[in-house]
């Protein structure tokens, strides 16, 4: 009974994750991490007079969550050493498994596990060892203690270590882990200060209002490509939702695309008009009217740079210093009804 509670609960948290992470994009990146608790081999009478059940347990693992809905670890678990008829019944072993988890607060979420771990057993007092694959249900919750350290409680339930040659018994682990995510970042996104609000009048007029973004490029795409980064990506998502507080009317958003001078004027117009159309298309799609956006490429026109790259010969030297040229600026201009005095 317990196994199948385990498994609906798991299963219900699997599909739960999966029909929301299409529209999560706050992907996290890859983990490594190590746990220490203690394993129950619950069903050890069953293999002779269990004279211990309880042991110390270890873990150490890897992956990468994908979201903070999903993600994926591999890792080696050494299940400890109890004792049937007076000898030892040991086993270890790696599992592979998915890892579905939901945000209770900023810092707090549920987790679950569903997988398979390769087991080898040993029953010293048959002086029998075997092998086998058997499935692993989890549950816990994890601590955002900082941007790169995770603390996590799980409990883990492999349904079957051991064979017929060595006697079987389930595993049930409870333990602390500390996960660690060498690329994970909260840093906030940069916000707009609102424009302070005009005075009461009786006849407030429209007025024009320009507001100018910019992102440098080496946030957006790759060098001399014009395809989004998963970066790109966050940083646009975070710009939408900034216009989309603007307040005005009637907005019209102009995207210019500039590169730095290295390579022919012809082919840095070309990529500046390829890197400013990504940008309008992909604020396209998440609302914003095509009518009223365009995109546009200034190649290498008006340069930001310091005039010291002038000096610079090596090429990759010179195309760090003249990163400040390959940016991306939007421009919204709309109308926002002020007290005219």
């Amino acid at each position: 009974m317990k196994k199948a509670v385990v498994l609906s609960v798991i299963a219900g948290f699997v599909a739960s994750a999966m029909s929301v992470s299409a529209s999560a994009n706050d992907a996290e990146g890859a983990f490594l991490g190590a746990g220490f608790g203690g394993n129950n081999y619950s069903e050890l009478g069953d293999v002779g007079t269990a004279d211990k059940s309880s042991t110390p347990a270890a873990h150490v693992f890897g992956g990468y969550t994908f979201n903070e809905y999903i993600g994926a670890e591999a890792g080696y678990n050494w299940l400890g050493n109890g004792r049937v008829d007076g000898e030892r019944f040991k086993a270890h072993g790696a599992n592979i498994s998915l890892l579905p988890r939901y945000p209770l607060t900023e810092d707090l979420s549920l987790l679950g596990e569903l997988g398979a771990m390769r087991w080898d057993a040993t029953n010293e007092g048959t002086d029998v060892s075997d092998f086998g694959v058997s499935p692993i249900f989890g549950i816990g919750l994890a601590y955002r203690v900082s941007d790169p350290v995770d603390l996590q409680v799980r409990y883990r339930h492999i349904d079957g270590v051991g064979d017929a040659k060595t006697g079987e018994s389930d595993s049930e682990s409870l333990g602390l882990d500390v996960v660690y995510y060498p690329t994970r970042s909260s840093t906030p996104a940069p916000v707009v200060t609102p424009a302070p609000e005009p005075a009461p009048a009786p006849a407030p007029q429209p007025v024009e209002e320009t507001k100018n973004f910019t992102l440098t490029s080496d946030v957006l795409f790759d060098f001399n490509k014009s395809t989004l980064k998963p970066a790109g990506v966050t940083a646009l998502s975070q710009l939408y939702n900034q216009i989309q507080t603007l307040e005005m009317d009637d907005k019209n958003i102009v995207v210019y695309g500039y590169t730095d001078r290295i390579g022919s004027d012809g082919y840095n117009l070309k990529l500046s008009q390829d890197r400013a159309k990504t940008v309008s298309d992909f604020l396209t799609t998440k609302g914003l009217s095509a009518t009223r956006i365009t995109a546009v490429g200034r190649g290498e026109a008006d340069p930001v740079s310091p005039a010291s790259c002038n000096a610079i010969k090596a090429k990759k030297d010179l195309i760090v210093c003249l990163a400040p040229d390959r940016r991306v600026n939007i421009e919204v201009k709309g109308t926002k009804k002020v007290t005219v005095k």
